[in-house]
């Protein structure tokens, strides 16, 4: 027995009418019929009585039909309950990005949930990678964004894109002209880096020549905001992204030089909890995340970044 004869079934003891069901159903009255006999040899039991006024149940149909009801009703309430819950979605989500990724696509996120989620309420929360990735395996976090997390069993990561970093200082300190500059020349320069912590990864892709920066660094600052208001007194240089800064580059208060030797790139990724049950909330805000990381990247807006994102598809 299978859930369209279960239809067939009742449709026919319902409307008592052979003809009818089948119009009612849409399907020949022939097909019909040959679904309700395979239903009556599949259960050794005569489920109607063909009348010349048409079908009367016998005790064995009715008994059937006393089963099919909530069986077909409870179908029917989970169609509509799914098909309610893509419509409308609903609910809490937490999202943990760092702040230079909030610059690029946070008030657009915003204003997307608060325009076309009314039921949607969105905690967004910001801090470095590190401290990122940490919330999320406390599951403090629904979804996050993480430069270069660590390989781990009970997380799922999308690359989003590759982002290269710059020396990024006032003219005073890296010069006027934005020329290529080695980690080796950097280390010489008056430096201030933002703290890796426990995911030094996040800011480069290879730590190892990080570390020749950071042993040079007399300053490692924890606050976004100390750096750039470090940067525009003119105290030192840091090894950043430009859009941590597009304003005051755009100005010239600030200069950009590309690192060579290595050349620093980091991966954007979006993370999530592997044992977390998925939730439609969830996934809708992690389309919306892929569209604007993309439209930012076509647009211009993500500057020195590179899409990794195949299916941008909501």
């Amino acid at each position: 027995m299978d859930t369209r004869q279960l239809k067939y079934f009742a449709a026919v003891c319902r409307l008592k009418s052979l003809s009818r069901a089948a119009d009612h159903c849409n399907v020949a009255a022939s097909a019909l019929s040959h679904h309700i006999a395979n239903l009556e040899a599949e259960l050794a039991a005569q489920l109607f009585e063909r009348k010349p006024r048409g079908m009367e149940p016998t005790a064995a149909g009715l008994r059937l039909m006393q089963h099919a009801q909530p069986i077909l009703a409870a179908m029917d309430a989970a169609v509509e309950d799914v098909r309610d819950g893509q419509a409308e979605v609903s609910g809490e989500i937490t999202i943990g990005m760092p702040y230079s990724v909030i610059k690029v696509i946070g008030a657009a996120l915003m204003r997307t949930v608060l325009n076309d989620y009314p039921k949607v309420r969105l905690l967004l929360r910001e801090a470095l990678s590190g401290t990122t990735h940490a919330s999320l395996r406390e599951s403090a976090l629904d979804l996050a964004l993480i430069f270069n997390p660590p390989q781990e069993a009970h997380t799922e990561r999308e690359p989003l894109l590759t982002e290269e970093l710059f020396c990024i200082g006032a003219p005073s300190i890296i010069g006027h002209v934005p020329e290529p500059i080695t980690f080796e020349e950097m280390a010489r320069l008056p430096l201030m880096l933002l703290q890796s912590g426990v995911l030094a990864r996040a800011l480069v892709d290879r730590p190892g020549a990080l570390a020749r920066l950071e042993a040079a660094a007399r300053i490692q600052l924890a606050s976004v905001a100390a750096t750039q208001a470090a940067l525009i007194e003119g105290l030192g240089c840091t090894l950043a992204p430009k859009v941590l800064v597009p304003e005051l580059l755009a100005t010239g208060q600030l200069v950009a030089r590309p690192v060579s030797d290595p050349r620093p790139i980091r991966t954007l990724y979006m993370v999530t909890n592997r044992d977390a049950p998925p939730t439609v909330v969830r996934e809708r805000m992690a389309a919306l995340t892929r569209h604007l990381v993309h439209d930012a990247i076509v647009e211009e807006r993500w500057q020195a970044a590179r899409s990794l994102i195949h299916n941008i598809s909501s």
